[in-house]
Protein backbone atom coordinates (compact mmCIF):
# COMPACT_ATOMS: atom_id res chain seq x y z
CA UNK A 1 0.00 0.00 0.00
CA UNK A 2 1.42 3.31 -0.85
CA UNK A 3 2.18 5.91 1.77
CA UNK A 4 1.51 9.78 2.04
CA UNK A 5 2.48 11.82 4.61
CA UNK A 6 0.87 15.25 5.27
CA UNK A 7 1.07 17.53 8.35
CA UNK A 8 -2.98 17.82 8.68
CA UNK A 9 -5.47 15.48 7.41
CA UNK A 10 -8.97 17.08 6.65
CA UNK A 11 -11.79 14.43 5.52
CA UNK A 12 -14.33 16.74 3.87
CA UNK A 13 -14.51 19.76 1.53
CA UNK A 14 -17.55 21.86 2.73
CA UNK A 15 -17.30 25.26 4.46
CA UNK A 16 -16.52 23.87 8.10
CA UNK A 17 -13.62 21.42 6.15
CA UNK A 18 -12.56 24.70 4.15
CA UNK A 19 -12.50 27.10 7.26
CA UNK A 20 -10.34 24.42 9.65
CA UNK A 21 -7.71 24.29 6.27
CA UNK A 22 -8.05 27.86 6.14
CA UNK A 23 -6.57 28.43 9.60
CA UNK A 24 -4.75 25.30 9.88
CA UNK A 25 -2.55 26.08 6.44
CA UNK A 26 -0.40 28.66 8.74
CA UNK A 27 0.58 25.97 10.91
CA UNK A 28 1.98 23.17 7.93
CA UNK A 29 0.68 21.45 4.95
CA UNK A 30 -2.62 20.62 5.02
CA UNK A 31 -4.53 17.87 2.42
CA UNK A 32 -8.06 17.21 1.72
CA UNK A 33 -9.99 14.60 0.83
CA UNK A 34 -13.54 14.66 -1.14
CA UNK A 35 -15.77 11.72 -1.96
CA UNK A 36 -16.26 13.54 -5.06
CA UNK A 37 -15.87 16.90 -6.76
CA UNK A 38 -14.92 19.42 -3.61
CA UNK A 39 -18.21 21.36 -4.42
CA UNK A 40 -20.09 18.30 -3.81
CA UNK A 41 -21.45 19.23 -0.21
CA UNK A 42 -24.13 20.46 1.70
CA UNK A 43 -22.78 23.65 2.35
CA UNK A 44 -23.30 24.70 -1.38
CA UNK A 45 -27.14 23.78 -1.26
CA UNK A 46 -27.50 26.11 1.75
CA UNK A 47 -29.69 28.95 1.10
CA UNK A 48 -30.95 30.93 4.05
CA UNK A 49 -27.68 32.66 4.99
CA UNK A 50 -26.07 32.95 8.22
CA UNK A 51 -27.39 34.36 11.55
CA UNK A 52 -25.27 37.25 13.71
CA UNK A 53 -25.53 39.84 15.76
CA UNK A 54 -25.00 42.99 14.31
CA UNK A 55 -28.42 44.79 13.71
CA UNK A 56 -28.53 47.74 15.65
CA UNK A 57 -31.32 45.93 18.54
CA UNK A 58 -29.44 42.93 18.63
CA UNK A 59 -26.55 41.35 20.39
CA UNK A 60 -25.06 38.19 20.82
CA UNK A 61 -26.76 37.43 23.77
CA UNK A 62 -30.07 37.47 22.19
CA UNK A 63 -29.10 35.25 19.65
CA UNK A 64 -27.79 33.00 22.61
CA UNK A 65 -31.55 32.95 23.96
CA UNK A 66 -33.31 31.92 20.43
CA UNK A 67 -30.70 29.43 20.20
CA UNK A 68 -31.61 28.15 23.25
CA UNK A 69 -35.41 28.34 23.12
CA UNK A 70 -35.00 26.54 19.55
CA UNK A 71 -32.34 23.93 21.04
CA UNK A 72 -35.08 22.90 23.81
CA UNK A 73 -33.07 22.57 26.46
CA UNK A 74 -30.54 20.26 24.64
CA UNK A 75 -27.65 22.93 24.10
CA UNK A 76 -24.57 23.48 25.68
CA UNK A 77 -24.60 27.15 26.42
CA UNK A 78 -20.89 27.65 26.43
CA UNK A 79 -20.40 26.83 22.92
CA UNK A 80 -23.87 28.90 22.28
CA UNK A 81 -22.17 31.53 23.57
CA UNK A 82 -19.10 31.14 21.38
CA UNK A 83 -20.92 30.93 18.46
CA UNK A 84 -23.27 33.55 18.63
CA UNK A 85 -20.25 36.18 20.35
CA UNK A 86 -18.01 34.87 17.32
CA UNK A 87 -20.70 35.13 14.52
CA UNK A 88 -20.17 38.84 13.84
CA UNK A 89 -16.36 38.36 13.44
CA UNK A 90 -16.95 36.02 11.15
CA UNK A 91 -18.74 37.78 9.19
CA UNK A 92 -16.30 40.74 8.88
CA UNK A 93 -13.68 38.13 7.76
CA UNK A 94 -15.76 37.03 4.88
CA UNK A 95 -16.11 40.35 3.70
CA UNK A 96 -12.53 41.29 3.59
CA UNK A 97 -12.32 38.00 1.90
CA UNK A 98 -14.49 39.39 -0.85
CA UNK A 99 -17.61 37.85 -0.05
CA UNK A 100 -20.56 40.23 -1.15
CA UNK A 101 -23.52 39.90 0.94
CA UNK A 102 -26.68 41.90 0.11
CA UNK A 103 -26.96 45.18 0.81
CA UNK A 104 -30.14 48.04 1.54
CA UNK A 105 -30.18 51.05 -0.66
CA UNK A 106 -28.61 52.93 2.28
CA UNK A 107 -25.70 50.50 2.26
CA UNK A 108 -25.72 48.61 5.62
CA UNK A 109 -25.71 44.39 5.20
CA UNK A 110 -29.23 43.53 4.55
CA UNK A 111 -30.72 41.20 7.17
CA UNK A 112 -33.40 38.47 6.85
CA UNK A 113 -35.34 36.95 9.39
CA UNK A 114 -36.50 33.38 9.79
CA UNK A 115 -38.04 30.87 11.94
CA UNK A 116 -37.49 31.09 15.81
CA UNK A 117 -35.50 34.21 15.38
CA UNK A 118 -36.52 37.11 17.39
CA UNK A 119 -35.80 39.60 14.81
CA UNK A 120 -34.31 39.99 11.68
CA UNK A 121 -30.73 38.76 11.92
CA UNK A 122 -29.83 36.03 8.86
CA UNK A 123 -27.16 38.04 6.43
CA UNK A 124 -27.23 36.61 3.03
CA UNK A 125 -26.26 36.59 -0.86
CA UNK A 126 -29.16 36.23 -2.51
CA UNK A 127 -30.80 32.57 -2.13
CA UNK A 128 -27.27 30.96 -2.67
CA UNK A 129 -25.43 31.84 0.20
CA UNK A 130 -24.13 28.70 1.36
CA UNK A 131 -22.42 28.76 -2.59
CA UNK A 132 -21.46 31.86 -2.43
CA UNK A 133 -19.43 31.43 1.06
CA UNK A 134 -18.03 27.94 0.02
CA UNK A 135 -16.69 29.61 -2.90
CA UNK A 136 -14.99 32.17 -1.43
CA UNK A 137 -13.53 30.22 1.60
CA UNK A 138 -12.42 27.76 -1.55
CA UNK A 139 -10.51 30.44 -3.51
CA UNK A 140 -8.66 32.03 -0.66
CA UNK A 141 -7.56 28.21 0.51
CA UNK A 142 -6.74 27.41 -3.27
CA UNK A 143 -3.84 30.21 -2.36
CA UNK A 144 -2.03 28.36 0.82
CA UNK A 145 -0.38 25.00 1.32
CA UNK A 146 -3.01 22.96 0.77
CA UNK A 147 -3.39 20.01 -1.11
CA UNK A 148 -6.59 18.52 -2.84
CA UNK A 149 -7.59 15.29 -3.43
CA UNK A 150 -11.10 14.73 -5.18
CA UNK A 151 -12.61 11.03 -5.63
CA UNK A 152 -10.85 9.80 -2.61
CA UNK A 153 -12.87 8.49 0.50
CA UNK A 154 -11.66 7.72 3.55
CA UNK A 155 -12.45 3.47 4.31
CA UNK A 156 -10.89 3.54 8.15
CA UNK A 157 -9.29 5.97 10.36
CA UNK A 158 -5.34 4.64 11.75
CA UNK A 159 -5.34 4.62 15.55
CA UNK A 160 -3.04 3.64 18.01
CA UNK A 161 -2.21 4.11 21.75
CA UNK A 162 -5.50 6.04 21.57
CA UNK A 163 -3.88 8.37 19.12
CA UNK A 164 -4.57 8.64 15.50
CA UNK A 165 -2.35 9.15 13.17
CA UNK A 166 -3.70 9.30 9.28
CA UNK A 167 -6.34 7.22 7.74
CA UNK A 168 -6.14 4.45 4.80
CA UNK A 169 -8.24 5.96 1.60
CA UNK A 170 -9.43 4.59 -1.44
CA UNK A 171 -8.46 6.68 -4.50
CA UNK A 172 -8.98 6.05 -8.29
CA UNK A 173 -5.89 4.31 -8.15
CA UNK A 174 -6.73 2.14 -5.91
CA UNK A 175 -5.76 2.31 -1.70
CA UNK A 176 -3.39 4.15 0.26
CA UNK A 177 -2.35 5.15 3.70
CA UNK A 178 -2.29 9.02 4.24
CA UNK A 179 -0.19 9.74 7.74
CA UNK A 180 -0.78 12.97 9.87
CA UNK A 181 0.05 15.04 12.64
CA UNK A 182 -3.88 15.49 13.19
CA UNK A 183 -6.62 14.10 11.43
CA UNK A 184 -10.24 16.42 10.99
CA UNK A 185 -13.75 14.73 10.21
CA UNK A 186 -15.41 17.17 8.21
CA UNK A 187 -17.68 14.62 6.50
CA UNK A 188 -21.29 16.47 6.85
CA UNK A 189 -24.95 15.05 7.65
CA UNK A 190 -27.07 11.51 7.09
CA UNK A 191 -29.72 13.21 4.75
CA UNK A 192 -29.32 10.20 2.25
CA UNK A 193 -30.33 7.68 5.46
CA UNK A 194 -33.76 8.91 4.79
CA UNK A 195 -36.51 8.70 1.77
CA UNK A 196 -36.69 12.42 1.27
CA UNK A 197 -34.37 14.80 2.22
CA UNK A 198 -32.60 18.36 1.11
CA UNK A 199 -29.42 17.11 1.82
CA UNK A 200 -26.68 16.23 -0.91
CA UNK A 201 -25.99 12.65 -2.65
CA UNK A 202 -22.95 12.15 -0.86
CA UNK A 203 -24.48 12.83 2.99
CA UNK A 204 -24.46 9.39 4.04
CA UNK A 205 -22.90 9.66 7.29
CA UNK A 206 -19.69 7.83 6.39
CA UNK A 207 -17.86 10.24 9.01
CA UNK A 208 -20.00 9.01 11.95
CA UNK A 209 -19.12 5.40 11.09
CA UNK A 210 -15.44 6.22 10.93
CA UNK A 211 -15.55 7.85 13.90
CA UNK A 212 -17.32 4.93 16.20
CA UNK A 213 -14.78 2.27 14.10
CA UNK A 214 -12.25 4.48 15.74
CA UNK A 215 -13.41 4.18 19.42
CA UNK A 216 -14.58 8.42 19.23
CA UNK A 217 -17.89 9.16 21.38
CA UNK A 218 -20.54 9.50 19.63
CA UNK A 219 -23.69 11.50 20.96
CA UNK A 220 -27.46 12.90 20.83
CA UNK A 221 -28.04 10.90 17.31
CA UNK A 222 -31.74 10.82 18.38
CA UNK A 223 -32.30 14.73 17.27
CA UNK A 224 -32.41 14.47 13.24
CA UNK A 225 -34.23 17.81 11.87
CA UNK A 226 -37.26 18.08 9.32
CA UNK A 227 -37.47 21.06 7.57
CA UNK A 228 -40.70 21.90 6.78
CA UNK A 229 -40.78 23.26 3.03
CA UNK A 230 -38.86 21.25 0.56
CA UNK A 231 -40.61 21.48 -2.74
CA UNK A 232 -43.05 18.13 -2.99
CA UNK A 233 -41.75 16.39 -6.14
CA UNK A 234 -39.89 12.96 -6.90
CA UNK A 235 -36.47 14.44 -7.13
CA UNK A 236 -33.28 13.42 -4.99
CA UNK A 237 -32.31 15.51 -3.41
CA UNK A 238 -35.53 17.52 -2.49
CA UNK A 239 -35.47 21.04 -3.60
CA UNK A 240 -35.77 22.94 -0.66
CA UNK A 241 -37.75 26.32 -0.15
CA UNK A 242 -35.76 27.98 2.11
CA UNK A 243 -37.31 29.39 5.69
CA UNK A 244 -36.46 32.95 4.71
CA UNK A 245 -39.21 32.59 1.86
CA UNK A 246 -41.58 33.01 4.80
CA UNK A 247 -39.80 35.53 6.90
CA UNK A 248 -40.33 37.77 3.87
CA UNK A 249 -44.32 36.77 3.98
CA UNK A 250 -45.23 33.35 3.24
CA UNK A 251 -47.45 30.96 4.86
CA UNK A 252 -48.26 27.80 5.22
CA UNK A 253 -52.11 27.42 3.78
CA UNK A 254 -54.18 24.20 3.19
CA UNK A 255 -55.78 23.55 -0.42
CA UNK A 256 -58.46 25.74 0.48
CA UNK A 257 -56.00 28.70 1.13
CA UNK A 258 -56.63 28.40 4.98
CA UNK A 259 -53.93 29.16 7.16
CA UNK A 260 -53.42 27.15 9.93
CA UNK A 261 -50.33 27.79 11.58
CA UNK A 262 -51.55 30.35 13.98
CA UNK A 263 -53.32 27.42 16.00
CA UNK A 264 -50.14 25.88 16.82
CA UNK A 265 -47.48 28.61 18.14
CA UNK A 266 -47.74 31.95 18.85
CA UNK A 267 -45.16 32.68 16.16
CA UNK A 268 -47.21 31.40 13.00
CA UNK A 269 -45.37 30.39 10.46
CA UNK A 270 -42.06 31.33 11.74
CA UNK A 271 -42.55 28.86 14.65
CA UNK A 272 -39.06 25.96 15.18
CA UNK A 273 -38.91 23.94 12.52
CA UNK A 274 -39.80 20.61 14.84
CA UNK A 275 -42.83 22.75 15.59
CA UNK A 276 -43.64 23.71 11.72
CA UNK A 277 -43.11 20.35 10.68
CA UNK A 278 -45.19 18.54 13.41
CA UNK A 279 -48.19 20.92 12.50
CA UNK A 280 -47.71 19.95 8.68
CA UNK A 281 -47.77 16.38 9.15
CA UNK A 282 -51.19 17.05 11.74
CA UNK A 283 -52.76 18.74 9.01
CA UNK A 284 -52.40 15.93 6.64
CA UNK A 285 -53.30 13.06 8.67
CA UNK A 286 -56.45 15.40 8.96
CA UNK A 287 -56.44 14.84 5.10
CA UNK A 288 -55.45 17.85 4.14
CA UNK A 289 -52.87 18.67 1.32
CA UNK A 290 -50.32 21.57 2.61
CA UNK A 291 -49.11 24.21 0.43
CA UNK A 292 -47.10 27.29 0.25
CA UNK A 293 -48.62 30.73 -0.50
CA UNK A 294 -45.99 33.15 -1.18
CA UNK A 295 -48.64 35.57 -3.06
CA UNK A 296 -47.99 38.69 -0.97
CA UNK A 297 -44.42 38.76 -1.71
CA UNK A 298 -45.45 39.40 -5.64
CA UNK A 299 -42.50 40.55 -7.86
CA UNK A 300 -40.24 41.10 -4.93
CA UNK A 301 -39.97 36.89 -4.77
CA UNK A 302 -38.33 36.98 -8.05
CA UNK A 303 -35.78 39.15 -6.83
CA UNK A 304 -34.77 37.89 -3.44
CA UNK A 305 -35.01 34.21 -4.00
CA UNK A 306 -33.97 33.73 -7.97
CA UNK A 307 -32.95 30.57 -7.63
CA UNK A 308 -35.93 29.22 -5.81
CA UNK A 309 -38.32 31.02 -8.15
CA UNK A 310 -36.58 29.70 -11.36
CA UNK A 311 -37.17 25.72 -9.82
CA UNK A 312 -40.59 27.02 -8.75
CA UNK A 313 -41.09 28.28 -12.50
CA UNK A 314 -39.84 25.14 -14.24
CA UNK A 315 -42.37 23.48 -12.78
CA UNK A 316 -45.06 26.03 -14.35
CA UNK A 317 -46.26 27.76 -10.85
CA UNK A 318 -45.82 31.74 -10.76
CA UNK A 319 -45.39 32.01 -7.16
CA UNK A 320 -47.29 35.09 -6.74
CA UNK A 321 -50.79 33.18 -8.08
CA UNK A 322 -50.31 29.51 -7.25
CA UNK A 323 -50.08 27.72 -4.17
CA UNK A 324 -46.67 25.67 -3.76
CA UNK A 325 -46.32 22.27 -2.94
CA UNK A 326 -44.05 21.50 0.23
CA UNK A 327 -43.20 18.41 2.03
CA UNK A 328 -40.81 17.89 4.74
CA UNK A 329 -37.51 16.65 4.58
CA UNK A 330 -34.74 15.24 6.25
CA UNK A 331 -32.75 18.49 6.82
CA UNK A 332 -29.96 18.49 9.12
CA UNK A 333 -28.19 16.23 11.71
CA UNK A 334 -27.97 17.85 15.51
CA UNK A 335 -26.26 14.81 17.01
CA UNK A 336 -23.05 13.31 16.03
CA UNK A 337 -19.37 13.02 17.22
CA UNK A 338 -18.84 14.50 20.36
CA UNK A 339 -16.44 17.20 20.99
CA UNK A 340 -15.36 20.21 23.23
CA UNK A 341 -15.77 23.65 22.07
CA UNK A 342 -12.09 23.24 20.02
CA UNK A 343 -13.46 20.10 17.82
CA UNK A 344 -11.24 17.94 20.22
CA UNK A 345 -12.55 14.34 20.35
CA UNK A 346 -11.85 11.69 22.98
CA UNK A 347 -9.36 10.36 20.39
CA UNK A 348 -6.31 12.48 20.64
CA UNK A 349 -4.83 13.80 17.00
CA UNK A 350 -8.93 13.24 15.92
CA UNK A 351 -10.78 16.63 15.75
CA UNK A 352 -14.35 17.12 13.98
CA UNK A 353 -16.10 20.43 13.04
CA UNK A 354 -19.42 20.92 10.98
CA UNK A 355 -22.93 18.90 10.55
CA UNK A 356 -20.87 15.62 11.60
CA UNK A 357 -19.48 16.96 15.09
CA UNK A 358 -21.75 17.70 18.00
CA UNK A 359 -20.52 21.01 19.95
CA UNK A 360 -23.68 21.03 21.69
CA UNK A 361 -24.80 24.44 19.69
CA UNK A 362 -27.89 22.91 18.30
CA UNK A 363 -29.30 20.85 21.21
CA UNK A 364 -32.70 19.13 20.31
CA UNK A 365 -33.18 21.63 17.62
CA UNK A 366 -31.26 23.56 15.28
CA UNK A 367 -31.88 27.52 15.03
CA UNK A 368 -32.27 28.52 11.74
CA UNK A 369 -28.96 29.46 9.65
CA UNK A 370 -26.66 28.82 12.60
CA UNK A 371 -25.58 25.99 10.52
CA UNK A 372 -22.86 27.57 8.19
CA UNK A 373 -22.30 29.45 10.95
CA UNK A 374 -20.63 26.66 13.05
CA UNK A 375 -19.05 24.86 10.37
CA UNK A 376 -17.28 28.72 10.11
CA UNK A 377 -16.60 29.18 13.69
CA UNK A 378 -15.58 26.01 14.72
CA UNK A 379 -13.55 25.08 11.58
CA UNK A 380 -11.56 28.03 12.85
CA UNK A 381 -11.58 26.97 16.45
CA UNK A 382 -10.14 23.64 15.17
CA UNK A 383 -7.52 25.18 13.00
CA UNK A 384 -6.64 27.31 16.22
CA UNK A 385 -5.40 23.52 18.41
CA UNK A 386 -4.29 22.22 15.57
CA UNK A 387 -0.88 23.05 15.93
CA UNK A 388 -0.69 22.72 19.83
CA UNK A 389 -2.90 19.38 19.88
CA UNK A 390 -0.25 17.87 17.57
CA UNK A 391 2.57 19.29 19.15
CA UNK A 392 5.70 16.82 19.35
CA UNK A 393 4.18 14.14 17.76
CA UNK A 394 6.33 12.54 15.53
CA UNK A 395 4.24 10.27 12.73
CA UNK A 396 5.60 6.34 12.72
CA UNK A 397 8.31 5.46 10.55
CA UNK A 398 6.65 4.29 7.05
CA UNK A 399 9.03 1.69 7.03
CA UNK A 400 8.58 -0.15 10.00
CA UNK A 401 4.06 0.29 9.34
CA UNK A 402 2.96 -2.74 9.76
CA UNK A 403 -0.94 -3.23 8.88
CA UNK A 404 -3.15 -3.58 11.32
CA UNK A 405 -5.74 -6.48 11.58
CA UNK A 406 -8.09 -3.98 10.98
CA UNK A 407 -6.19 -2.61 7.32
CA UNK A 408 -6.07 -6.34 6.79
CA UNK A 409 -10.10 -6.26 6.81
CA UNK A 410 -10.27 -3.66 3.97
CA UNK A 411 -11.64 -5.67 0.81
CA UNK A 412 -9.96 -4.89 -2.44
CA UNK A 413 -13.16 -5.18 -3.44
CA UNK A 414 -15.28 -2.28 -3.85
CA UNK A 415 -18.88 -1.19 -4.81
CA UNK A 416 -19.50 2.12 -5.16
CA UNK A 417 -23.44 3.28 -3.24
CA UNK A 418 -26.46 3.15 -5.58
CA UNK A 419 -28.83 4.92 -3.92
CA UNK A 420 -31.76 3.15 -6.07
CA UNK A 421 -30.23 -0.01 -4.63
CA UNK A 422 -33.52 -1.50 -3.44
CA UNK A 423 -31.48 -2.63 -0.16
CA UNK A 424 -30.74 1.56 -0.06
CA UNK A 425 -34.54 2.40 -0.53
CA UNK A 426 -35.18 0.11 1.93
CA UNK A 427 -33.30 1.36 4.92
CA UNK A 428 -34.15 5.03 3.73
CA UNK A 429 -38.05 3.50 3.65
CA UNK A 430 -37.50 2.26 7.51
CA UNK A 431 -36.02 5.20 8.65
CA UNK A 432 -38.21 7.86 7.15
CA UNK A 433 -41.97 5.43 8.25
CA UNK A 434 -40.09 4.29 11.73
CA UNK A 435 -37.29 6.69 12.73
CA UNK A 436 -38.70 9.88 11.11
CA UNK A 437 -40.86 12.95 12.56
CA UNK A 438 -42.91 11.00 14.34
CA UNK A 439 -41.66 7.73 16.54
CA UNK A 440 -43.03 4.96 18.75
CA UNK A 441 -41.50 2.29 20.49
CA UNK A 442 -42.99 -0.88 18.34
CA UNK A 443 -42.80 0.91 14.67
CA UNK A 444 -38.11 1.92 15.88
CA UNK A 445 -38.03 -1.96 17.06
CA UNK A 446 -39.50 -2.78 13.89
CA UNK A 447 -36.82 -0.84 12.54
CA UNK A 448 -33.92 -1.73 14.44
CA UNK A 449 -34.81 -5.50 13.61
CA UNK A 450 -34.74 -4.92 9.89
CA UNK A 451 -32.11 -2.98 9.91
CA UNK A 452 -30.12 -5.69 11.93
CA UNK A 453 -31.12 -8.39 9.04
CA UNK A 454 -30.28 -6.13 5.90
CA UNK A 455 -26.70 -5.95 7.65
CA UNK A 456 -26.43 -9.65 7.29
CA UNK A 457 -27.56 -9.69 3.72
CA UNK A 458 -25.12 -6.93 2.58
CA UNK A 459 -21.77 -8.20 1.28
CA UNK A 460 -18.17 -7.21 2.50
CA UNK A 461 -17.48 -5.11 -0.75
CA UNK A 462 -20.80 -2.62 -0.03
CA UNK A 463 -19.02 -0.72 2.04
CA UNK A 464 -20.49 2.51 2.19
CA UNK A 465 -23.84 1.16 2.37
CA UNK A 466 -22.53 -1.38 5.65
CA UNK A 467 -22.18 2.48 6.98
CA UNK A 468 -25.09 3.55 6.30
CA UNK A 469 -26.65 0.67 7.67
CA UNK A 470 -24.65 0.97 11.10
CA UNK A 471 -25.53 4.59 11.77
CA UNK A 472 -28.96 4.31 10.79
CA UNK A 473 -28.79 1.56 13.93
CA UNK A 474 -27.13 4.05 16.10
CA UNK A 475 -29.42 6.44 15.48
CA UNK A 476 -32.20 3.75 15.92
CA UNK A 477 -31.06 2.67 19.38
CA UNK A 478 -30.46 6.38 20.97
CA UNK A 479 -34.25 7.00 19.47
CA UNK A 480 -35.51 4.70 21.47
CA UNK A 481 -33.82 5.46 24.86
CA UNK A 482 -35.21 8.54 25.24
CA UNK A 483 -37.98 8.03 27.31
CA UNK A 484 -39.76 11.73 26.15
CA UNK A 485 -40.14 14.02 23.26
CA UNK A 486 -37.89 17.10 22.78
CA UNK A 487 -37.15 19.38 20.07
CA UNK A 488 -36.72 17.27 16.85
CA UNK A 489 -37.27 13.78 18.64
CA UNK A 490 -41.30 13.52 19.14
CA UNK A 491 -42.22 10.21 20.46
CA UNK A 492 -45.94 9.36 20.67
CA UNK A 493 -45.80 7.22 23.27
CA UNK A 494 -43.50 10.01 25.03
CA UNK A 495 -45.55 12.53 23.84
CA UNK A 496 -44.10 15.13 26.69
CA UNK A 497 -40.94 17.11 27.67
CA UNK A 498 -39.63 14.99 30.63
CA UNK A 499 -37.31 17.41 33.06
CA UNK A 500 -35.88 14.55 34.17
CA UNK A 501 -34.11 13.98 30.84
CA UNK A 502 -32.70 17.79 30.05
CA UNK A 503 -29.61 17.20 31.75
CA UNK A 504 -29.20 13.96 29.85
CA UNK A 505 -27.27 13.15 26.66
CA UNK A 506 -27.07 9.64 24.96
CA UNK A 507 -23.34 9.01 24.48
CA UNK A 508 -22.12 5.83 22.54
CA UNK A 509 -19.06 4.25 22.09
CA UNK A 510 -17.90 0.97 20.24
CA UNK A 511 -17.24 -1.51 23.22
CA UNK A 512 -14.33 -3.46 22.08
CA UNK A 513 -12.11 0.07 20.63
Amino acid sequence: MQNMKTDFLIIGSGIAGLSAALGASSYGEVMIIAKDRPDLCNSTLAQGGIAAAVGKNDSPEVHTQDTLIAGAGACQEKTVHILTQEAPHIIDELIKMGMCFDRTNSGELALGREGAHSLARVIHRGDDTGAAVWETLFRKVQEQNVKFLPETRAELLLVEGGRCYGAVVRTPEGLKRILARSVVLATGGIGELYGRTTNSLLSTGEGLALAWKAGAVLSDLEFVQFHPTALASEDNPLFLISEAVRGEGAVLVTEERERFMPNYHPRADLAPRDVVTRAIVDEQQKGHHVYLDASALGDHFGHRFPNIYAKIHSLGLDPSQDLIPITPAAHFFMGGIQTDSFGRTNIKGLSACGECANTGVHGANRLASNSLLEGLVFGKRVAQDLHSQSGNFVLPNVDSLKPSSAEKEITQEYKPIDLKDVRVQTLQHLMWSLVGIIRENTGMMKAYQKLSQLEKEVDAGDVELKNMILVAKLMTSSALQRLESRGSHYRLDYPNVDPAWQPKHLNLRRQSA
